[in-house]
């Protein structure tokens, strides 16, 4: 379990700390941008100049400019060992969930076709299984496409050993269909499992694997030749993968099943040609991946927590930095990495490296080539906000946490705070921990504007009481966020879990000094019953504590000592863990019909019986505690 919270420390898209980014304001947009190439390289060259001092330095970057590449060049090495340098049209780099843009275009062109409707319950097109239907309102494919599917994610489930462990999509969802964990249409819940299963479909109505549409009708009209979804990496493009940045994980080692979200490998000069086509209305060269229709159908905005702030196009987060909307999606595994397009300026980039960059180089270029008219700066706050400000403030926490699998542990550290200022402001305390936060100030009912140009708006009931949140603002994820009751804290419940866990390991302790004393003093200082009843008591408490105790041997175990590259050994471990707290919870139940006798009888001292009787009530209440955390197996 410590592995999983120390995976997602920075659980918040916003955790990393606001950029400066002004308020939207379109016609303000001045016509500007990059204009000669050996410019742009010197300035690329100086803004990249300190990343590049780091040994682990690994980036390749294109810029496309009216249909053409303006400039593209690779820095550092794809392999530091061998001293093999990055070549921007031969060193593939891991895409991460920018491979979620080729799924949604491959879809997209499933839409054009008409073999998929937008508005279309999934469920429709699948025979083999069905989503189930615990929410009235069906899962769309545009749904899918715009991350308010409301699937649950599980990291867990779709992770495999090795590359031959990989199946079939239509075999892994039939085995683990999507989990339906909130209300499709609500709210954005950003899902690799939801774009995943989106590449199924794409299977199921072509006819063919999603590798194969994929290749013919993406990669090969955009002459993408060093690009693939594939595991293990076709024998041409496998000696080009770099090996910088992947955590010391060797290629054959690098799958994932839900492999339409997440394991897109291509160099950057095909991701130009990528975006050249997304650009160019569809069409690159003599080749139509797109109608001008479908391709602005993709572009627009599709959902929006509030109409005045970004939402999610098809595929594509919106973003509005110095006064330009753009399009862009972000990726983070193996290798860092940004797609990030200006449609009206004709304009866009994709950037992979390993490693950080400590700068944020979509505000830099921004800055430098297409500068704000003006800078943003909070306002003054409403007047008679202070008196309204308690309605916003409290508890709440991300919704793109799983509710239906053990990632659910991750809430015990997601609590994010709304407090009240004097000022007439607000501040957004982010996880973890309030680490970061940002001072936030009402520009309209239920919408607010945060430092960095951050945009906070809020959703109420028919009763007019808040119960959500959401933001979005410079290349962060639209994030929903669910008001939660002081009882849900999730630092309270780790509070509780772990006073719980001191409890049954007091009761072994407890339990070997009074033996030790009684053979010290050799002589019992209690004498058992005829029945007894008080000796199984006492041993049938001391056997769930020591359940309770060694549930975390395994999983620490596996940290230690395990092979961190194999998912399976992970999963042997918590299967092992949970079910020993699933026997613990079980053989519980019975310590408060002990203590009940115990009370009935007064067979022991006062102080032994209430102490007795805490581990009971801890027992008791591990049943609906482990279960609310997903936690016994189920």
């Amino acid at each position: 379990m410590l592995m999983l919270l120390g995976a997602v420390m920075t659980i918040s898209p916003l955790a990393r700390g606001p950029q400066r980014n002004p308020a939207v304001n379109i016609s303000s947009a001045t016509v500007a941008g990059p204009a000669d190439p050996k410019e742009f390289e010197a300035w690329m060259d100086q803004f990249l100049a300190e990343y590049l001092r780091h040994p682990y330095a690994s980036l390749g970057f294109v810029l496309i400019k009216n249909g053409k590449v303006f400039f593209q060049k690779g820095y550092g090495y794809a392999d530091s060992k061998k001293g093999t340098p990055v070549v921007p049209d031969r060193t593939l780099f891991y895409a991460a969930s920018v491979s979620k843009l080729v799924t949604a275009t491959a879809v997209m062109q499933l839409i054009e076709q008409r073999k998929l409707r937008a508005d279309a319950d999934v469920n429709t097109y699948l025979t083999r299984f069905q989503l189930e239907n615990n929410f009235p309102a069906p899962v769309t494919v545009a749904n899918l496409l715009t991350h308010t599917s409301g699937l649950d994610d599980s990291f867990i489930v779709g992770s495999v050993d090795r590359p031959s462990d990989l199946v079939s999509l239509g075999d892994f969802f039939t085995k683990n269909p999507p989990r339906r964990g909130r209300p499709p249409g609500e709210q954005i819940v950003y899902s690799n499992m939801g774009m995943a299963f989106a590449g199924y479909l794409v299977e199921a109505v072509s006819g063919v694997s999603f590798y194969e549409f994929a290749e013919q009708n993406v990669f090969r009209p955009l002459g993408m030749e060093h690009s693939s979804f594939r595991r293990p990496f076709p024998s041409n493009l496998a000696p080009s993968v770099a090996t910088a940045g992947v955590a010391g994980q060797p290629p054959d080692k690098t799958a994932i099943q839900p492999y339409p979200a997440e394991s897109l490998v291509s160099t950057v000069t095909d991701m130009g040609h990528f975006i050249i086509a997304h650009l160019n209305d569809g069409r690159f060269e003599h080749d139509q991946i797109l109608s001008e229709a479908s391709a602005h159908e993709m572009h627009r905005q599709h959902f929006t927590q509030h109409p005045h702030m970004p939402g999610v196009a098809y595929g594509f987060f919106e973003s509005y930095i110095n006064d330009r909307r753009a399009l862009f999606h972000t990726g983070g595994g193996g290798h860092e990495s940004v797609l990030y397009l200006l449609p009206d300026e004709h304009v866009g980039f994709y950037l992979v490296y390993s490693g950080e960059l400590e700068k944020d180089f979509v505000q830099a270029f921004l800055d430098h080539y297409y500068p704000a008219s003006r800078q943003f700066n909070l306002p003054n706050p409403p007047s008679d906000f202070a008196q309204r400000a308690k309605r916003f403030t409290g508890l709440y926490r991300p919704n793109f946490i799983a509710m239906t699998s053990i990632e659910k542990l991750v809430s015990l550290i997601a609590d994010t705070y709304v407090v009240s200022n004097d000022d007439g402001t607000l501040t957004l305390q982010l996880p973890p921990f309030g680490s970061k936060s940002l001072r936030m100030v009402e520009v309209e009912p239920l919408l607010f504007r945060a430092e960095g140009g951050f945009y906070i708006a809020f959703s109420e009931d028919e009763k007019e009481n808040i119960t959500r949140m959401f933001t979005s603002g410079s290349i962060k994820d639209p994030t929903a966020y669910d008001r939660m009751r002081w009882y849900e804290s999730g630092l309270l419940h780790a509070g509780l879990g772990a006073t719980g866990f001191l409890m049954f390991l007091s009761f072994p302790v407890v339990s070997m000094i009074g033996f030790i004393r009684r053979r010290w003093r050799k002589a019992r200082s209690e004498r058992q019953s005829a029945t007894g009843e008080p000796h199984l008591a006492w041993r049938m408490a001391t056997l769930v504590s020591l359940l309770v105790v060694i549930t975390p041997l395994p999983v620490l175990t596996w940290m230690l000592f395990g092979d961190h590259s194999r998912p399976s050994q992970f999963r042997v471990a918590f299967h092992i863990s949970s079910g020993a707290l699933l026997v613990a919870a079980l053989l519980g139940l019975t310590l408060s019909i002990f203590a009940g006798v115990a009370w009935k009888r007064g067979g022991w001292t006062i102080v032994r019986r209430l102490y007795y009787s805490a581990v009971a009530l801890a027992a008791l209440l591990m049943v609906p505690f482990l279960y609310h955390w997903n936690l016994l197996g189920f």
